[in-house]
């Protein structure tokens, strides 16, 4: 019970201060609706990264609008940024503040298929030091 609210308590820290915190933390999406993926130590490790937490959704118009919102209040403190537009998944990687020599990164990607937008975000923080770096370890 100690470790799961030590890694609770982590996980809420690794994404303190961005706007799309309470995404990650099932406010605006409930967490039944979510496919929540997180990770950290050695099973990422080779990809240079210390903390990786994804969530993925069938998002509503409403939603949609709300995600869209908070990850541009993020975009406005980015660091550096990169987005594409390929088949239909639009894709916006952002490079946020440093904390020291922990690197930090946001990508938030969007898929339509026929009447279903499917959203993906992805918090990611480590030693990777620029998106260019980051999209070679994961592609």
């Amino acid at each position: 019970m100690i470790l799961l609210l030590m890694f609770t308590s982590l996980c809420i820290h690794a994404q303190q201060g961005l706007n799309v915190t309470p995404l990650f933390q099932g406010k605006i999406v409930p967490h039944g609706d979510l496919i929540d993926v997180r990770a950290k130590g050695r099973a990422i490790s080779k990809y240079k990264l210390d903390y990786y937490h994804s969530i993925r959704f069938k998002a509503s118009e409403q939603q949609r609008t709300t995600v869209f919102e908070l990850v541009e209040r993020d975009h406005k403190n980015a660091i550096g940024a990169e987005q594409t537009m390929k088949k239909g998944t639009f894709t916006l990687i952002l490079a946020l503040p440093a904390q020291g020599a922990l690197h930090k990164y946001l990508c938030y990607l969007t898929q339509q298929r026929g009447r279903t937008l499917t959203i993906t975000l992805v918090y990611m923080e480590g030693k990777v030091s620029s998106i260019t770096e980051l999209k070679k370890l994961i592609q």
